[in-house]
């Protein structure tokens, strides 16, 4: 079966390590022949040789020069299967189409987009790419039921495919050198420093200040770049003790990562909306015990091997982590189950499931040639 996968995002965070993960998953597969479509200057997930080939896009894939450069090269490839493991799709589309929508985070959460226009344009991607295709790919039942509650032309095509980590987690670590080995000097907590709305922050802020008072060792590392005055704003008014004990990381490396993961008391995630959640993943194929909130997807990904907290509920996330740095007898518990748990989520199972909707998106495709070549002429005039 020869794939064209929509590669241009590749070194992108979040959708990127989904893309690479697959590609190189595919890539070991002896019934795919994968062509990835790579933006031009980057890297591809798979170098180049027999089964794996590589076009070049010059296009941004957000826009409509990029879908037209996208059909083009999926016109010039030949692939039995076009897959685009985001929103973003060819036009025209010609053949059969597989689609994944990871989340629908700017419509479904305040403030994650401000911009109006930007919401319209990107629920009309969304909107096309879910007419176009013949299988949607979603990586949790809870975006399964976001993307059919949106968008009804998604009804019936829908494969939960989940995601992984242990491509990540099988990495090499790298040693903490200069200010951020002095940070991750124990004890401390280890979180992600994005500030996007849905990745509540302030919650854990919160639970954190509560916690310091009880441990006036730990401490709460926030990994990423500290947007400029973040915590001056958020920890107003907290004792200057406690604020001097929290820290964004600023960036690290994939290895510098998995150290970090490593060497944390636990791993706190209080984020309102995932469409999966891989640092949770991550954290837990790393020993990590892991505490997060009980929203959206997430109770999907950590099963029995995390504690949950009422997302936003600061006092109980203060609770839970408390729970695990003085048991522990829990502590061991929730690491050696967090091992166990990540170790079912394999990029190979994932490919597995892919090339299984594959197969559906092709029988899909020869039974409705007449019906697909329709509707992909009309939504090329859109």
């Amino acid at each position: 079966m020869r794939v064209l996968l929509d590669c241009r995002v590749a070194s992108w965070s979040g959708v990127g390590r989904y893309t690479t993960g697959l590609a190189r998953a595919l890539a070991t597969r002896d019934d795919v022949e994968l062509v990835q479509a790579c933006a031009a200057g980057e890297p591809p997930p798979v170098t180049p040789g027999p089964g794996a080939e590589v076009v070049a896009a010059s296009a941004h894939p957000f826009g409509v020069r990029g879908a037209l450069e996208l059909g083009r090269l999926a016109r010039k490839a030949k692939p039995d299967i076009v897959h685009c493991p985001h929103f973003p799709t060819p036009a025209p589309v010609r053949g059969p189409l597989v689609v994944t929508l990871h989340d629908l985070t700017p419509l479904l959460v305040p403030g994650v987009m401000p911009s109006a226009v930007k919401r319209v344009v990107y629920r009309r991607w969304n909107a096309r790419a879910a007419r176009l295709a013949g299988r949607i790919i979603v990586p949790s039942r809870a975006t399964a039921a976001d993307v059919t509650r949106l968008f009804a032309t998604a009804r019936g095509k829908l494969a939960v495919t989940t995601e992984a980590a242990d491509d990540f987690s099988s990495g090499l670590s790298g040693p903490l050198t200069g200010m951020l080995a002095h940070l991750a000097s124990p004890p401390y907590l280890l979180s992600m420093g994005n500030t996007k709305p849905h990745k509540d922050l302030a919650t854990l802020l919160r639970a954190f200040a509560q916690l310091a008072t009880s441990g006036p060792d730990l401490r709460l590392l926030l990994v990423g770049a500290e947007p400029p005055g973040y915590l001056g704003v958020a920890l107003a008014g907290v004792p200057p003790d406690v604020r001097a004990r929290v820290a964004f990381t600023g960036r690290v490396s994939d290895a510098e990562l998995r150290t970090l993961y490593a060497g944390a008391l636990a791993f706190a995630f209080p984020s309102r909306y995932e469409g999966f959640g891989l640092p949770p993943l991550e954290a837990m194929a790393l020993g990590a015990p892991v505490v997060c909130a009980d929203a959206a997807s997430l109770p999907e990904v950590v099963g029995d091997a995390a504690l949950l907290f009422p997302a936003g509920n600061a006092a109980a996330l203060a609770a839970a982590l408390s729970r695990v740095l003085d048991d522990p007898a829990l502590h061991e518990r929730l690491s050696q189950a967090g091992r166990e748990r990540a170790a079912q989520f394999t990029w190979e199972r994932t490919a597995a499931a892919t090339v299984a909707v594959y197969r559906e998106a092709l029988q899909l495709h020869t039974e409705l040639p007449g019906a697909l070549h329709q509707a992909s002429g009309a939504s090329s005039q859109a």
